[in-house]
C-alpha cells in the first residue's frame, strides 16, 4: 500500500485526502490546523484498503512537524507522495518536509506543490534536498464564463490536483491563466 501526505488538508484539499485513500486504497496523513476541520474529512468505508490518519498542527510549527512525519512513516512506512498546499511564508516547511521524507525514503517519490495564481508569475526554486525527489507544481487558475469570471470550486481544485498527480507533469495549471486581465 502507497503512503501519502498532505499539507492543508481540509476545505479545498479534502478531496484530494479521500481520493488518495478511496479511489487509490492509499493510506493519506492528513494535516490541517485543526481538529475541527479535519472532522469533517469524515472516514474511509469498512472493506476500501485506504485509510485516512488525521492530525491538527500548522505547519509553521517546524519541529512538530518534522516529529509527526518522522512518526508518521516510522508506523507506516515510507511516504510515496506528498501534496502541500500553504500560505506564506512556506519554503522552511516545505524544506523540513523534503528532508524528513527524503530521511526515510531511499527511491522516488513526488512532492504536489499546489499554488495559487499570484504566484503563477514568479520563478520557483524547488526545495528539493535530494535526487530522489520528483516536483510537481500545480497552479490553481480561475474560470471565465462568457462576461464574467470566478475561482475555482473545491471540486474543480480537487479534480484538477488528482488529474495532474495521474499525470505526473512537471508543471500543470487547474483552470486557466488567460486572460490574465480577468482574473477575479
Amino acid at each position: 500500500m502507497q503512503r501519502a501526505l498532505v499539507v492543508g488538508a481540509t476545505g479545498m484539499l479534502a478531496g484530494v485526502c479521500t481520493g488518495l485513500a478511496i479511489d487509490n486504497g492509499m493510506t493519506v496523513g492528513a494535516i490541517a490546523r485543526t481538529k475541527e476541520s479535519l472532522n469533517r474529512l469524515g472516514a474511509v468505508p469498512p472493506g476500501i484498503p485506504g485509510k485516512l490518519i488525521p492530525m491538527a498542527l500548522d505547519y509553521h510549527d517546524i519541529g512538530r512537524l518534522k516529529h509527526w512525519i518522522a512518526h508518521f512513516q516510522l508506523m507506516e512506512g515510507p511516504i510515496d507522495l506528498v501534496v502541500a498546499w500553504m500560505h506564506e511564508p512556506w519554503m522552511a516547511s516545505l524544506e523540513a518536509i523534503v528532508a524528513e521524507v527524503e530521511a526515510y525514503r531511499h527511491m522516488p517519490w513526488r512532492l504536489v506543490h499546489v499554488v495559487g495564481s499570484g504566484t503563477a508569475l514568479e520563478t520557483l526554486t524547488p526545495p528539493v534536498s535530494g535526487s530522489w525527489c520528483q516536483y510537481q507544481r500545480v497552479t490553481l487558475g480561475f474560470v471565465v464564463e462568457a462576461s464574467t469570471s470566478r475561482w475555482l470550486t473545491h471540486s474543480e481544485i480537487c479534480q484538477g490536483v488528482l488529474q495532474s498527480i495521474r499525470r505526473g507533469q512537471p508543471a500543470s495549471v487547474v483552470g486557466t491563466l488567460e486572460p490574465w486581465h480577468r482574473r477575479p
